[in-house]
């Protein structure tokens, strides 16, 4: 008995799970978190981090959740979703693309972030395969991994504004494991736009190879300079296609908690078993809250909240370009300017950890994003004008002395 409890004392702790999602990308926000401790200490520190908008959430969405909590709305709801809010959302999602939506289709989340982790747990199992796009959002990597999944990114090039994507890199990147594509357009953190001709060689060879599609939607609100496509505008792939999207961007509700996975009614059906294991349902005055942020005149909160990150995106831009050695592409969409430092002689990881030691900025190192990322730092536009004005400042003053 004592050589048995010896060897229980000798094994790791923590499954093989913990080291999967240990990524490069969790580690992207360690300046981040040292900012928001900065400041909860009073000290003069800006933060241009996260795509966070300085917005209010309207006042019709917060009165219907005072109006919902006053009135007893605090117990459980359908793991899936109340049927108000699953109307909503697929009623939203038909006035966008146009496509005839259900509300069965709909499963309800505790954010997007949420909805793409039980999405991936659905589709692709241990040993599968999953393609990306580098750069890309700092937990899809370690979201792909936590299942056994394996990870496979594939670079994207920016040479030209409407085609980004390599069919010939795609279909070199397939297996007989291969199981899903995850798109993410407008990009979090490159700010580009997936074009026509981009989602035509995602369509086509979805379907060559049989594979699902994962559409990552969260900022196509927030698109400035070209009319946004989805792949849902390909009705052949809609049979395997998952849209991931939330309301924490397009209507200033990041603390609600509040995203969803619109998937076909096999896919939705598993989803839907996951939401039960995972959750037990999202809580019903957020969901009564989020119905009334879908009703159409919603629509023109979006457009309203977009027009004003278009306006930061712009003064950001002129403050950057006005900064030697620093060099980016104007985002198309998005809360980011994704900055290439490389001509400072730093990489994008000293630059970040240099700025904010000398000048209390806090930016996001490119390292978050994909290994080839490593010469970039992520700035958010989605703060006050005062705000970034004063980072900018920051960012031109600590140039200069390098």
């Amino acid at each position: 008995m004592e050589s048995l409890l010896k060897q229980r004392d000798a094994r790791p702790l923590f499954s093989d799970h913990t080291a999967a999602i240990a990524s490069e990308g969790s580690a992207g926000w360690a300046i981040a978190d040292a900012a928001a401790d900065a400041s909860g200490r009073g000290e003069d520190v800006v933060s241009l981090c996260l795509g966070d908008t300085s917005f209010d959430t309207p006042d019709r969405i917060l009165a219907t959740a005072i109006a919902s909590l006053r009135g007893g709305r605090t117990h459980y709801a359908p793991v899936p979703g109340t049927p108000e809010l699953r109307a909503n959302i697929a009623a939203a999602q038909t006035r966008f693309d146009g496509q005839a939506w259900q509300a069965e289709q709909v499963t309800v989340f505790g954010g997007a972030q949420n909805a793409l982790f039980a999405t991936l747990m659905a589709v692709a199992g241990a040993g599968d395969e999953v393609l990306y796009f580098e750069p890309w959002y700092a937990t899809y990597e370690a979201t792909i991994r936590a299942g056994g999944a394996i990870a496979k990114p594939i670079k994207l090039s920016f040479e030209s504004p409407s085609c980004k994507l390599s069919e010939l890199a795609l279909i070199a990147a397939i297996t007989d494991r291969t199981r899903a594509i995850v798109l993410n357009s407008p990009n979090n953190p490159g700010g580009y736009v997936f074009g026509r001709s981009d989602l035509e060689v995602v369509a086509r060879v979805a379907q060559q190879y049989n594979l699902w599609i994962i559409s990552d939607e969260v900022y196509r609100s927030a698109v400035f300079d070209d009319e946004y496509s989805s792949i849902t505008s390909f009705p052949d792939v809609l049979d395997r296609t998952i849209i991931i999207n939330s309301l924490s961007k397009s209507h200033a509700m990041t603390g609600w908690r509040v995203g969803w996975a619109l998937a076909p009614l096999a896919a939705a059906q598993h989803l839907q078993n996951l939401a039960q294991c995972m959750l037990f349902g999202s809580p019903t005055f957020i969901q009564d809250a989020a119905a009334t942020a879908l009703e159409a005149a919603g629509d023109e909160e979006m457009k309203y909240f977009s027009g004003e990150l278009r306006r930061r995106r712009d003064i950001m831009c002129k403050a950057l370009s006005a900064i030697q050695r620093l060099r980016f592409t104007r985002p198309r969409g998005g809360m980011f300017c994704f900055v290439d430092v490389s001509e400072t002689g730093l990489s994008g990881s000293h630059f970040a950890e240099k700025l904010f030691r000398s000048d209390g900025l806090a930016v996001v190192p490119g390292t978050a994003f994909g290994p080839n990322m490593s010469d970039f730092i992520r700035i958010s536009f989605s703060a006050s004008e005062e705000i970034i004005e004063n980072g900018m400042e920051r960012l031109r003053r600590f140039c200069a002395t390098l």
